[in-house]
């Protein structure tokens, strides 16, 4: 697994796409989630979410020589939970994987699938359990949420999509 700082993703994340523009596809395998509204649901449990998670999601057109994909969760409407503010997983690729299927990430709790391993645990507030995803929690205040796909090699990022997941 490897450990970042979110400076540092976000440093390599820049640097890698001014020199490529690459682009994956990614959708959403639930049609609940449409991108523009949080399903009922899977809001934080502070807000009576039931079994939380991220969406699963088919990403395509990953290129060649990745070897993993990193998702980093954020509230853009808040700028204390953007850039990674609602946890970073990374999910090991399938040498030659040019399209995956990727399990959802349950929310509040530091237990992930097989495959999945938590790079940053999401920023908490004081008091507050902590865990690899933090759902959706700002109470209906219409805030946008949006998931950062990155395809990695090494400590190298090939390509990166931002995906909203909806307004909450």
């Amino acid at each position: 697994m490897k450990f970042f700082t979110l400076k540092s993703v976000t440093a390599l994340a820049t640097l890698a796409l001014s020199a490529n523009a690459f682009a994956m596809d990614v959708k959403f395998s639930d049609a609940a989630w449409d991108g523009k509204k949080i399903p009922e649901g899977q809001q934080c449990l502070n807000y009576d979410g039931k079994s939380p998670a991220t969406p699963n999601m088919t990403i395509s057109n990953i290129p060649a020589g990745a070897d993993s994909l990193v998702f980093v969760y954020n509230d853009v409407s808040n700028k204390r939970m953007q850039n990674g503010g609602h946890g970073i997983v990374e999910f090991a690729l399938p040498e030659g994987a040019t399209s995956i299927e990727v399990p959802r990430v349950f929310g509040h709790t530091y237990e992930v699938p097989v495959g999945i391993e938590m790079v940053a645990e999401y920023r908490s507030r004081k008091g507050e359990v902590g865990g690899a995803y933090k759902p959706p929690c700002s109470g209906g205040k219409n805030h946008l949420y949006t998931v950062d796909v990155q395809a990695w090699q090494g400590d190298s990022v090939l390509a990166e999509t931002t995906v909203e997941m909806g307004r909450y």
